[in-house]
């Protein structure tokens, strides 16, 4: 099928980071012939990603943006930055521009922004891909190649389709998911993941001081590929874990089960509960490869 990225013309990426940065250089990569803009209000990042050929024009007030050729705005700040955003764009909108994100939040800020950006059409997308990097000089041509990239439309339209259309031409494999189980999807395998990274190395920043031993100059593979994401970018992640905290929280709490019931395990000596929980996570993660 030939590409044409959903017929968008033209493509305005607010957020010049590591997703937006990748975004734009995987657009150029795939064949979109169309112009992409580029604004943040970060200076240095504007100039990085016209150094890197990433925009054609980078821009820092919203003022000097050519919103007449703009048809597709997408998204790709941190996710409490939203609405504010659509509040701030709303005046700019040609009637048949599309808004769209790439924000790994859902559920009740969707509806939010359906609301804020009416009579224009917002569609949530959370391309489920990235590294524990951040900005545009760490961007990844052909990041979301393969990648699966989770559509939560309000309703079922044209436009939808054709946000479907421009990821499926940048190679990603597009499922579509209710905004509120997106949330409790992705929560319990990556917010958690990411909650549960950042408390192990907060523990051991507590173990060194109570020991006197700097226990960071000890890492075995294990503990480095299990905490590299705790190297995320904290706003992100603030963000992410406010926005989402009804299931993060939830996912937390069913986290300290079984991580108690481990913990019990080991304390009264139970072998053979030991090994039946061991074994049956050991054998879910296998089925994962």
């Amino acid at each position: 099928m030939e590409k044409d990225f959903g017929s968008f013309k033209n493509i305005l990426i607010i957020g010049l980071g590591l997703i937006g940065g990748s975004l734009a250089l995987s657009l150029k990569k795939e064949g979109f012939k169309g112009k992409i803009y580029g604004y943040d209000l970060n200076e240095d990042r504007v100039k990085t990603a016209l150094n890197m050929k990433a925009v054609d024009e980078g821009f820092r007030y919203l003022d000097d943006i050519p919103w007449d050729k703009v048809d597709l705005v997408i998204l790709a700040t941190p996710v409490k930055t939203f609405e504010s955003i659509a509040k701030q764009i709303k005046p700019f909108l040609k009637p048949e521009t599309v808004v769209s994100d790439v924000g790994s939040v859902k559920g009740e800020l969707i509806e939010k922004l359906s609301d804020i950006l009416k009579p224009n059409v917002f569609v949530g997308v959370h391309p489920i891909a990235g590294t524990e990097k951040e900005g545009i000089e760490n961007a990844v041509i052909g990041l979301f190649k393969d990648a699966k990239v989770i559509l939560t439309p309000t309703e079922e339209n044209e436009k939808v389709k054709r946000v479907a259309k421009l990821w499926r031409d940048l190679g990603s494999k597009v499922e579509v998911m209710d905004p509120h189980l997106h949330d409790f999807v992705f929560a319990s395998v990556s917010h958690l993941p990411h909650a549960v990274a950042f408390a192990l190395v907060d523990a051991l920043i507590a173990l060194s001081k109570e020991s006197g031993i700097d226990l960071f100059q000890y890492p075995g593979g294990g503990f480095k590929d299990f905490t590299r994401i705790a190297a995320s970018s904290p706003t992100v992640w603030k963000d992410i874990f406010l926005e989402n905290r009804e299931y993060v929280i939830h996912t937390i709490d069913e986290f300290m089960k079984s991580l108690k019931k481990l913990k019990n395990y080991i304390e009264e000596e139970k072998q053979e509960e030991l090994v039946e929980l061991l074994s049956e996570s050991r054998e879910k993660r296998l089925s994962l490869d």
